[in-house]
């Protein structure tokens, strides 16, 4: 199965989205949570449809499911990385969707999911989907 690619942005929607995008960081940094979660949704909101043609729709998303994640507001993590499925090209043959879905179940103290996700990345990417990452995802595997 071919990997699909995505689509760059056009150039003015480019630099628009990538200077809000680093607005959004950098309340985030500053703990103006609300604020930089608002930013996210603006960028997101600035990609043209279909917004799975675009790498950054999905970029945006996985930013702000890490951020949640940061600040444990597990809720929101599971809402957006459950929606990160609608923006992903290769989902059925790449395991970072899954791996991503794993970890958040995971600090969301719901192991049968994470579980469930960790093992769907870890056959499609034959456990190349915990390198690089905190050793305590592969030790719950």
């Amino acid at each position: 199965m071919a990997i699909e690619k995505y689509l760059d942005l056009p150039e003015p929607i480019y630099e628009e989205f990538d200077a809000l995008s680093d607005e959004a960081y950098e309340d985030f940094v500053k703990k103006k949570y609300k604020s930089s979660f608002e930013k996210y949704e603006r960028c997101l909101a600035m990609i043209p449809e279909p917004k799975k043609d675009y790498g950054d729709a999905s970029g945006v998303i996985e930013w702000m499911v890490e951020n949640y994640l940061e600040i444990k507001d597990y809720p929101n993590a599971i809402k957006w990385v459950e929606d990160l499925g609608d923006y992903l090209k290769n989902k059925d043959i790449m395991g970072d969707w899954e791996f991503l879905k794993g970890k958040v179940y995971y600090e969301a103290g719901q192991p049968e999911k994470a579980l469930e996700n960790f093992r769907i990345a870890n056959d499609k990417t034959k456990s190349r989907c915990f390198e690089e990452q905190d050793k305590k995802y592969i030790d719950f595997f």
